[in-house]
């Protein structure tokens, strides 16, 4: 067995920005992550960032030339997991306080994919990437986890779940 202390988790999503510099500014100012490494170019662009968020990474870059296939990604849409709803509310006065674009204020939601709910709020940054912070935290069944589920696509079938 292999000791991931301190490594990031095997998916981590990246996220091409006109302006990456503001964006990395945005993300930490508003949303609270935290910048791990930057690689800045000699132009002020930026290669490569990592931010996390708790034990969780998002990598920033600043968007290539469109001759390069990853200009021609996003926008995005990312959620953020806390553990409580007083952590939401933290979070949703902080992007409030900073003049963010809040596209859902902070609500109470139940669906057929979390029935047991989750407080959350959804905000746009500057470049039109929609970020969720929410309580909701999904979880591998046993059968999904990587000694069980030997390369399989589908480890679980899905469940119907009635809404309410």
């Amino acid at each position: 067995m292999s000791n991931d202390a301190g490594i990031a988790p095997p998916l981590v999503p990246a996220v091409a920005y006109d302006d990456a510099p503001a964006a990395i500014r945005w993300l930490t100012d508003v949303l609270g992550l935290r910048v791990i490494r930057k690689f800045e170019m000699p132009d002020g662009t930026i290669a490569h960032a990592e931010l996390a968020w708790r034990s969780a990474m998002v990598f920033v870059n600043s968007r290539p030339p469109v001759e390069n296939p990853w200009s021609a990604v996003g926008p995005a849409s990312i959620a953020l997991s806390v553990d409580t709803y007083d952590i939401v509310d933290r979070h949703f006065a902080r992007a409030v306080a900073a003049g963010a674009d809040i596209v859902r204020p902070a609500y109470d939601s139940k669906t057929p994919a979390f029935p047991e709910g989750s407080r959350q709020f959804d905000v746009r940054d500057p470049e039109g990437n929609l970020w969720t912070v929410g309580t909701y935290r999904p979880r591998l069944s046993p059968a999904c986890l990587p000694e069980r589920s030997e390369g399989s696509a589908l480890c679980e079938t899905s469940q119907k779940r009635e809404h309410r």
